[in-house]
């Protein structure tokens, strides 16, 4: 794939953020928006393509893309409340996904799995005493 600018200013913004974004966070935060959303969702579709990045469903049903570090098959968990993730390199589901191919006659050819719960800032954030700083339970971090 040629490298151009809107391309490593796509990479550059996933890279950045501790959690995923949807198309136009991406394009709000990149340096130069000499490219239009198009052809922002275009690479990201490619870039998913390729295992660059990777489309996270989110709790709220909104579809946000990460750049992952693994370059093998791995999981997320992530934050209900303040959307941090990390990537989980086990998975473990391989004897579960045998079974249901038997049970079902499915040919399974690829999954996709994430966790959904507390981060440890936020857990701490949420008891009795605990104090909010900016970037926890509720508040944002522009980067």
């Amino acid at each position: 794939m040629r490298q151009t600018p809107q391309r490593e200013g796509i990479l550059r913004v996933l890279k950045d953020s501790d959690r995923p974004l949807t198309v136009e966070e991406i394009w709000e935060r990149m340096a130069e928006k000499r490219s239009g959303l198009p052809t922002v969702y275009r690479n990201l579709e490619r870039f998913v393509r390729q295992g660059w990045a990777e489309s996270i469903l989110g709790v709220d049903q909104v579809m946000r893309f990460v750049r992952c570090d693994s370059r093998h098959h791995h999981h997320h968990l992530q934050c209900e409340r303040c959307g941090r993730t990390a990537e989980v390199d086990a998975c473990g589901l391989e004897d579960s996904l045998r079974q249901l191919e038997a049970l079902s006659g499915f040919k399974i050819t690829a999954h996709q799995l994430t966790l959904f719960g507390l981060c440890a800032r936020c857990r701490a954030s949420a008891e009795p005493g605990a104090e909010r700083r900016p970037g926890e339970a509720g508040h944002e971090i522009d980067r």
